[in-house]
């Protein structure tokens, strides 16, 4: 007795088995679209990374230096020249040695806005260069909040990408000794 193979080829006209071009292309369009979201979302998380990272640096560098400026002289008979009320850099602050070791980091190394230091606080001249370089300048508030203390501002600017000016301000208080 022989058995009757009701089975038919498969064809895409009885059924619906396999894919055709233009289904093809319309998900491998899909797929693309998503990568490219992916793609840009890695972009923009990067670039927010390396912001923080400045950022952090440009507020290290601030804070660093309001402690440096914490830690001088202000008594009723002596003000060091980095207290005086105005802004600083000033040329008594430059190449200024805190630690008395004659080598970089110094308290200033140009006056005003040409105290720019790299990450590590050398000058730019110094061979420590850093990949970024920062501008940090303070002022200086006699009175202020209340008499015999001083508000310290530091402010710390860099250019973000060569394009776009970027800066913290860092405050604090230091009370006459």
């Amino acid at each position: 007795m022989r058995l009757k193979n009701n089975s038919q080829p498969a064809t895409r006209r009885g059924g619906e088995l396999g894919f055709t071009l233009v289904e093809v292309l319309v998900a491998l369009t899909i797929l693309v679209i998503g990568l490219l979201g992916v793609a840009l979302m890695q972009v923009v998380s990067i670039q927010g990374n390396t912001f923080s990272r400045e950022m952090a640096v440009a507020t290290g560098l601030g804070q660093d230096m309001l402690e440096k400026l914490r830690t001088l002289q202000w008594t009723e008979l002596n003000v060091d020249d980095a207290l005086t009320a105005g802004d600083h850099p000033i040329g008594s602050d430059i190449n200024r040695d805190l630690d008395g070791d004659t080598n970089p980091p110094f308290l200033a190394v140009a006056a005003g806005t040409a105290n720019i230091i790299d990450e590590r606080g050398f000058g730019a001249a110094d061979a420590g260069r850093g990949p970024l370089l920062y501008t940090r300048t303070w002022t200086i508030t006699d009175d202020q909040p209340a008499t015999n203390m001083q508000t310290i501002e530091v402010t710390v600017l860099w250019r973000e990408k060569g394009t776009t000016d970027r800066s913290v301000t860092i405050s604090g208080v230091k009370v006459q000794e």
